[in-house]
């Protein structure tokens, strides 16, 4: 084999390697269970970050509940700015790492979550 194909054949598979080795990255969102989806959450594999919306003039906030792998959990965010606002969290995970979550509302005064409102869980990875 001469030494150009050998170099081709080479980096060719090193880049098949690197390709299938690299974690995937999944953007993802979830409502609260009702049809209106009043509550939403966001997250941003890239970088880690959460994005909490109170979407409805009910008079409850969205909170997100999400547990980490490490057992962590479940760690709320609030929103409890009003219709029309969002409220960031930025976590430090691992590259690889999963967190599983889901969005509800709640009382934000005595921390009560609405158990009825919660939407269902989703795992994404960061």
């Amino acid at each position: 084999m001469t030494g150009l194909r050998r170099f081709t054949l080479t980096a060719g598979l090193a880049a098949a390697i690197l390709a299938a080795g690299a974690p995937a990255y999944a953007d993802s969102s979830r409502c609260t269970s009702d049809s209106g989806c009043a509550g939403k959450a966001t997250f941003a594999s890239y970088g880690e970050v959460f994005t909490v919306y109170d979407q409805k003039a009910d008079g409850h906030s969205a909170a997100l509940l999400y547990w980490l792998p490490d057992g962590v959990g479940p760690i709320y965010v609030w929103n409890h700015s009003g219709n029309g606002t969002s409220v960031k969290a930025d976590l430090e995970l691992p590259e690889g790492s999963w967190v599983t979550y889901r969005v509800c509302l709640g009382e934000y005064g005595t921390k009560q979550i609405i158990a009825s409102t919660c939407g269902a869980t989703i795992t994404d990875y960061a």
